[in-house]
């Protein structure tokens, strides 16, 4: 009788476990061709930010007039953080247009990026690995899939106090973050050079996050490059080169934020 029940509950384990991919296949088949995720994090309590929550809400507004299904976060601990954003890589694999969008903090470490999640404590190199999201391990991720073209948009450049106190435990953490090479399909931007630091902004949104939301009203049909080459532009006359923008790209075709009627990109004369 034992055996019986046993065979039993591992038949039931079993057939659970056959739904429950089933339902992820099906989920998977019927993902939207073009999909976005945005984190903004600003209720940092040792260092509080004031333009992530209005920058992600625009940029939410913004991309779902373009046609994008957009899920967006504020604030997110770092189990929140992680699981969004591996939830995100999994559950878009079959999208034409995937794009991972943060505002907050970040910082580099041995020539990776990390983004910073509300409440996290960071005092030693090991609380960077354990207690942050590795933005480069998300591109990686995202360049691995075959399917499709990814856009990755970071701004988190702003200076974090742990650096004004001169640890000696953070002897190989630096502001700002490190050069990541896109992967196949993917484009990275960063809203400033790799190892310098951008404005939070004096006004609602981050100069980077103003030009990137204009960009994207007035000229979504451009190539993605040629569009963020105009942000770029943008944010370096108007901050007078202390701040410019950096792109990484290595896409195999045409991919633009919205085509325009004939289904191709606008290309500027």
């Amino acid at each position: 009788m034992t055996r019986l029940r046993c065979l039993a509950a591992w038949q039931l384990a079993l057939a659970a476990m056959l739904v429950a991919a089933a339902a992820a296949a099906a989920a998977q088949a019927q993902a939207p061709a073009r999909v976005a995720l945005l984190i903004g994090n600003a209720a940092y309590a040792d260092a509080p930010l004031r333009n992530p929550l209005n920058d992600v809400r625009e940029v939410a507004a913004s991309l779902s007039a373009l046609g994008f299904a957009v899920t967006a976060h504020e604030n997110l601990k770092l189990p929140e953080m992680r699981a969004a954003l591996r939830q995100f890589v999994l559950g878009t694999r079959s999208a034409q247009f995937r794009l991972v969008y943060f505002a907050g903090h970040g910082l580099q470490l041995r020539g990776r990026s990390y983004l910073l999640p509300v409440g996290a404590r960071i005092g030693s190199e090991t609380d960077v690995l354990e207690r942050t999201a590795d933005a480069t391990e998300v591109v990686e991720q995202l360049g691995a899939i075959e399917q499709g073209a990814n856009v990755v948009i970071i701004d988190a450049c702003r200076v974090h106090p742990l650096f004004t106190a001169g640890s000696r435990r953070m002897w190989a953490a630096r502001p700002g973050l490190s050069a990541l090479p896109a992967p196949r399909g993917t484009v990275v931007a960063f809203s400033t050079r790799p190892g310098q630091v951008a404005l939070d902004g004096a006004g609602a949104l981050s100069v980077y996050t103003r030009h990137l939301s204009q960009a994207l009203r007035d000229a979504p049909a451009l190539p993605v490059e040629a569009f963020f080459k105009r942000v770029r532009a943008g944010v370096a006359a108007e901050t007078g080169q202390r701040q410019v923008p950096w792109e990484s790209s290595d896409l195999n075709g045409e991919l633009c934020f919205r085509p325009e009627a004939n289904g191709r990109c606008r290309q500027e004369p």
